[in-house]
């Protein structure tokens, strides 16, 4: 049985490999059936990408009903994804092929013969991408950045910086365009682009709510402890800004391994802004109902850089929308209708992950990433179950206190509910003493390493809330 055509685009992919074979010196591959440019819910399982080198260069796909012998372009649709893809190819049921290439905006699809076929991939038409391309691609940024955030002042002068063109590339063997420098780390030009964007984090002071077993365990332990991106407690989180910008959630049983990898060498720490400093609703949602603490960090933002980030968290607005991401949104459609070509922001897996949805606006989060890169001193990395959610999480502990961390802990403030909350602020200023005496003691012998931890400016204080028990 011939289901749904299996055996005839099987015989097309072999076809295709055969007429692509002497092609391979210029990074020609085919592959059967590429899910990571479809959605979960249209998986084909019978198309066929075509890539140069790692870049997908067209993708195919069979039609299954014969309705119309001729193709309606209409009723063919590609995800946002696969738009990096510069050629979309259709096999009717009658094996007629149609090419659509995408650089060649004011074309329809074409029929072609399949010798024609395997020419036009191989031997595409060059993409023109001179110092006129590079200055229209600028104006879409300026000309955006007027309609959608005409008082966003720094980032008008970043794009209008002559720099801005000199950092747009495109690569002879892909079909979109991006920034490129030879800088690294957070001076990375497109990092410096999504910094004008959402604002460059400037606070000196950031606080925490957790629980009074939280701080024991990071004194006791002189450890501060991150985790894992997957488990957080918004388990949609994961994929907010990628089902934000494609318009569907990719489950992640659905991700190949080495995207989970990524994911998961991603740890988060959610804090809050100083003016939520000993804020009753704070207290109650995410410090065990008042009995926990909050925790006053003061912030060195030189310590940070493209695997340490803090940033402030921003959210949709009533309606669902994200400015920043409709701004990104439509440079990509308006570079797409103007040159062809498509632009792809790079450093977005970095910065998805300082956005959230409207519901969750009342917590004013900044937010503290760490992508383990082994660059940071750390403790230890281990698993957990979370508590929240049951979900196997990875966690990551860093030296309390560390010269090299970002964030440096300054006060402990007991709750309004906290148990015996004056006696355990008399126990917790002890306890600081003797882990500083315990450091000096140990850092005086040679013959043990050092504890990177300084304790001595922490404060212990108690909540101004009298009225809530």
């Amino acid at each position: 049985m011939d289901y749904f055509g299996l055996n005839r685009e099987q015989n097309f992919f072999e076809k295709l490999k055969q007429g692509l074979g002497e092609y391979k010196k210029q990074g020609l591959s085919v592959k059967f059936y590429d899910k990571d440019l479809f959605k979960p819910d249209d998986y084909h399982k019978h198309d066929i990408v075509i890539y140069k080198w790692n870049n997908a260069l067209a993708v195919i796909e069979f039609k299954k009903h014969s309705q119309r012998t001729i193709f309606d372009p209409f009723n063919f649709s590609l995800d946002n994804e696969s738009a990096l893809a510069r050629f979309e190819i259709v096999v009717t049921p009658n094996d007629t092929v149609f090419v659509n290439d995408k650089y060649k905006k004011n074309e329809d699809f074409n029929e072609l013969s399949f010798d024609q076929l395997i020419q036009t991939i191989a031997n595409p038409d060059p993409i023109k991408f001179g110092e006129l391309e590079k200055l229209k691609i600028k104006n879409v940024f300026l000309e955006l950045q007027e309609e959608l955030f005409s008082d966003n002042i720094v980032l008008r002068r970043f794009i209008n910086q002559k720099e801005f063109t000199d950092c747009l590339s495109l690569k002879d063997n892909s079909f979109s365009c991006y920034f490129e420098d030879s800088r690294t780390g957070i001076s990375e030009f497109e990092n410096q682009f999504f910094i004008a964007l959402l604002g460059k984090f400037e606070d000196n002071q950031i606080c925490r709510y957790t629980t009074i077993n939280t701080i024991f365990s990071m004194l006791n332990y002189m450890s501060f402890r991150m985790n894992g991106l997957v488990g957080m407690n918004d388990k949609s989180e994961v994929n907010y800004v990628d089902t934000y910008l494609k318009g569907f959630e990719k489950p992640l049983i659905d991700e190949h391994h080495s995207r989970i990898s990524a994911l998961n060498r991603r740890y988060i720490t959610s804090c809050t802004s100083i003016k939520k400093k000993d804020d009753l609703t704070m207290w109650r949602l995410y410090a065990d109902d008042s009995q926990g603490v909050c925790l006053t960090f003061s912030v060195n933002t030189k310590k940070t850089n493209d695997h340490v980030l803090i940033q402030k968290v921003r959210y949709a607005d009533k309606n669902g929308k994200h400015p920043e991401l409709e701004y990104l949104l439509a440079v990509q459609n308006r570079i797409s209708n103007a040159l062809g070509f498509s632009f792809q922001f790079r450093k977005l897996g970095i910065w998805k992950h300082f956005f959230k949805a409207y519901e969750y606006e009342i917590e004013d989060e900044v937010r503290l990433m760490v992508i383990d890169d082994d660059k940071i001193p750390k403790i230890k990395t281990d698993w957990v179950l979370t508590f929240t959610h049951t979900i196997l999480n990875p966690i990551i502990d860093f030296q309390l206190n560390s010269s090299v961390f970002p964030i440096q802990l300054k006060e402990i403030m007991l709750g309004p509910k906290c148990p015996e909350q004056e006696i355990n602020k008399v126990q917790l200023e002890e306890m600081l003493r003797q882990k500083r005496k315990h450091i000096r003691e140990n850092n005086k012998d040679s013959s043990k390493s050092k504890i990177d931890s300084k304790l001595d400016k922490i404060n212990i204080e108690l909540s101004s809330i009298k009225h809530y028990r």
